[in-house]
């Protein structure tokens, strides 16, 4: 299986096949010309990529995936873009970080045992663990609210199913037994009473939304046209950000819990993806290639003060 699911979509069909990752997430968009109209402010210089920006739990830092070593590792930058470190440190490829919510722990997609596995590890770089240990591909790991537990997908019953564990890696449990269609990307709302995901049960790729039980799942997004995917809740609880190929490349969307106010928030002809919230819900750090490969960016929460963190002289 292919490391790492490209975004190379072309074709509108191609476009479904974003969200059947497992737990390859990284992104390679199609390079599209710089928007001058922009006004980036420009802040790092890598002409690699860099993807997947996950938020610390108090606003001071970001990780996120880079290929600057030559292959893919977690690190961590202040939310200035200054600071930068590697985490991981390995050969192999380590992708998608989250931080834990207490701030202690980031948990991320790794390839070092030879298919996709969930570690956890301590932010100075410590304690790496192992939590799914299964041959089957396992990712797209989210933390619950209180830390204690972790929900993923999972490839381990031939199909793309969400699943919970505890935060140790015992009780992996499936939690919606789906066999008909794929489920993926799980992310908890703030309160920890609901789930949301992306699913192809309606033909093409959607944003559902169900209780942290698997009860009352719904459709969100209603969008036949194009796929929608790669949820993120704000952290108030009001809005989940996402991705969307509704306008003809990748654009991070916003809409509120009940499927409501869907608008575009970046608006760019090159794509854009993987949304993440600031702990006080007034930013968004997501990924872009519009200056031709992978960045790191910030936007407020209305999609105005772009900024660039990686890849800036």
């Amino acid at each position: 299986m292919k490391k790492y699911l490209t975004l190379l979509l072309v074709i509108a069909l191609a476009a479904s096949m974003l969200f059947m990752a497992i737990s390859c997430r990284e992104v390679v968009l199609p390079v599209e010309e710089e928007n001058p109209d922009q006004g980036l402010a420009n802040l790092i210089d890598e002409p690699l990529d860099n993807g997947y920006p996950s938020w610390s739990p108090d606003g001071k830092k970001i990780a996120f995936e880079s290929n600057r070593s030559g292959n893919w590792e977690i690190y961590i930058m202040n939310a200035d873009g200054s600071g930068l470190i590697n985490l991981t440190n390995n050969p192999a490829e380590d992708f998608i970080p989250t931080w834990s919510p207490d701030g202690k722990k980031i948990i991320f997609n790794s390839y070092r045992d030879g298919n996709g596995e969930i570690y956890v590890v301590n932010t100075d770089g410590s304690g790496l663990t192992n939590l799914t240990s299964n041959l089957a591909d396992d990712g797209n790991p989210s933390w619950s609210p209180d830390g204690k537990m972790v929900a993923f997908n999972s490839y381990r019953d031939n199909i793309t199913e969400i699943y919970v564990m505890n935060a140790d890696g015992s009780g992996q449990t499936n939690l919606i037994n789906h066999p008909a269609s794929d489920d993926s990307d799980p992310s908890w709302s703030p309160d920890g009473k609901m789930i949301a995901f992306e699913s192809n049960r309606d033909g093409n790729w959607e944003i559902y939304i169900m209780n942290a039980d698997a009860t009352g799942q719904a459709n969100l997004t209603n969008n036949p046209a194009a796929a929608d995917g790669t949820t993120s809740w704000s952290p108030d609880g009001k809005k989940i950000a996402f991705n969307s190929y509704r306008d003809g490349n990748w654009e991070i969307y916003i809409m509120n819990i009940d499927g409501t106010g869907q608008a575009n928030l970046t608006d760019n002809p090159a794509d854009d993806g993987f949304p993440s919230w600031s702990p006080d819900s007034k930013m968004v750090a997501f990924q872009s290639f519009r200056d031709g490969t992978g960045e790191i960016y910030i936007m407020n929460a209305d999609g105005s003060g772009l900024k660039r963190l990686t890849g800036v002289e």
